[in-house]
């Protein structure tokens, strides 16, 4: 994995959206007329048609690459590095994807670890994953984990730090394949 540092002065900030997924964004959030904007919004992420998000889906960048049939619900995303998100995989809510870390000695210097999660997951409730994570295929990471490091695939992992708890069956589907 490769580590992409940023070395930032005072008033920097990390690479941002533009104004245009800022704008989508907020009127996506509005009751109602909300969904009207789903399409635009995915079409300016660069998203596949079959992407779904929530009303409070924030990404802070667009490092962010998900398949299709990836559903992402009200996941906060810090992506400073690229997140690679594979087909069929749900996010429940409140949960977070972090890329960064600062350095200890120089707090002006943040390294950012690309995030791969694999195809057919389910990051259930309140999960949180951390730089340079590689979750395998048709994984389950349980509520409140805390993801720090490389969880393999067909396993059901949960807690903090987060850890296999046992292999599973995960019945797939191939409705997003390409």
């Amino acid at each position: 994995m490769d580590t992409i540092v940023y070395k930032l002065n005072a008033g920097d900030s990390l690479p941002g959206v533009g104004k245009k997924i800022k704008i989508y964004s907020k009127l996506y959030k509005i009751p109602f007329i909300g969904r009207l904007f789903h399409k635009p919004l995915l079409s300016a992420w660069k998203f596949p048609k079959k992407v779904d998000i929530g009303k409070d889906f924030n990404c802070t960048s667009i490092m962010l690459n998900p398949s299709p049939g990836v559903s992402l619900a009200d996941t906060f995303i810090l992506a400073a590095a690229p997140v690679n998100i594979g087909s069929g995989t749900s996010f429940s809510f409140h949960n977070s994807i972090i890329t960064t870390a600062h350095d200890y000695s120089d707090w002006s210097v943040v390294y950012g670890k690309p995030v791969t999660i694999g195809e057919n997951c389910w990051i259930t409730t309140n999960v949180t994953i951390l730089p340079g994570v590689t979750i395998g295929d048709n994984t389950v990471i349980g509520a409140g984990s805390v993801v720090t490091r490389d969880i393999p695939s067909g396993v059901f992992a949960a807690g903090n730090p987060c850890t296999v708890i046992k292999k599973i069956d995960f019945k797939t589907s191939d409705r997003y394949k390409h």
